[in-house]
C-alpha cells in the first residue's frame, strides 16, 4: 500500500500546552483508523494540520502527489434558500445529472434534494455532505465526531458507506461501537505522541490494560527484590 501522509517528528504548542512531541506516523492507502485520545490532547489540531489550515512548529509532513483528502465538516457551507442539488452543484462543479446520481446514494431524492437545505434535519444535512465528498473523489477521508447529532437511519448508513469504501480513514469519534463498526486500526493521541494499533479501539484498550497490569506486576517484584536487599 502507498504511503499518503508520512508524518516526522512534528511538534505543536500553543503557548506552554505542547499538544505534539516529534509525533510520527504514516498513513496509508486503504487504513481504516479509529482516532482516540482525550478531550484537548490535540487530536483536532493534528486534523487542521493534516488540512493545511494550520502549521507546525517543527518537523516534517509529506504528502503523496496524488492524495486527495475529503473532510466532513461540522460548520454549515449551505447557502440560504439553496437546494441540496444546487449546492452539490456549486461545491463540486459537476453538472446536475451527476450531482443527483451520487445524493441517490444516500437517499437524497424529492424535497430533500430540491428543498431548501438549511430546513432538513441534521442527519439528512449530513448525507448532503457525504454526496459532496464523493463528488470530490478523495482517497483519504477525515471525519471529526460524525456521528454527533445523527438519527439511527443516518448513521447505519454512514457506516455502510465507510464500510465499502475503498480509500484510507481517519475517524475521530467518542463512539466506540461506531469505531468499532468501521476502524480495524487505532491511533493515540497521549502526552504528544502517536501511537498505532493494529485492531479496533476495543482490542487496543484491553491491550493496554494488559501492559498496564503487566507493569503493575514488575514494579511490584522489582519493589520485593529491593526490599530483600
Amino acid at each position: 500500500m502507498a504511503t499518503l501522509i508520512e508524518i516526522s517528528n512534528v511538534t505543536k504548542s500553543y503557548g506552554a500546552q505542547e499538544l505534539l512531541k516529534e509525533a510520527t506516523i504514516a498513513l496509508a492507502e486503504e487504513q481504516k483508523i479509529g482516532f482516540i485520545g482525550r478531550n484537548g490532547a490535540g487530536k483536532s489540531t493534528l486534523l487542521r494540520i493534516l488540512l493545511e489550515e494550520e502549521s507546525v512548529d517543527s518537523g516534517q509532513i509529506v504528502r503523496h502527489p496524488n492524495l486527495r483528502v475529503g473532510y466532513l465538516r461540522q460548520h454549515d457551507p449551505f447557502l440560504p434558500g439553496e437546494s441540496a442539488l444546487d449546492f452539490l452543484m456549486r461545491d463540486s462543479g459537476q453538472p446536475d445529472w451527476r450531482c443527483g446520481a451520487v445524493a441517490g446514494e444516500f437517499e437524497l431524492k424529492g424535497r430533500f434534494l430540491n428543498g431548501p437545505v438549511k430546513e432538513l434535519s441534521g442527519g439528512w444535512q449530513t448525507r448532503v455532505k457525504l454526496a459532496a465528498l464523493l463528488l470530490h473523489e478523495p482517497n483519504f477521508l477525515m471525519l471529526d465526531e460524525p456521528t454527533n447529532f445523527l438519527d439511527l437511519r443516518t448513521q447505519l448508513l454512514l457506516e455502510d458507506f465507510l464500510k465499502d469504501y475503498r480509500g484510507a480513514v481517519l475517524v475521530v469519534s467518542h463512539d466506540r461501537t461506531f469505531l468499532k463498526a468501521i476502524c480495524n486500526q487505532t491511533l493515540e493521541l497521549k502526552r504528544g505522541k502517536l501511537t498505532l494499533f493494529n485492531g479496533n479501539v476495543d482490542q487496543y484498550l484491553e491491550n493496554q490494560e494488559i501492559l498496564k497490569d503487566r507493569d503493575e506486576r514488575t514494579n511490584a517484584t522489582v519493589m520485593a527484590k529491593r526490599r530483600q536487599l
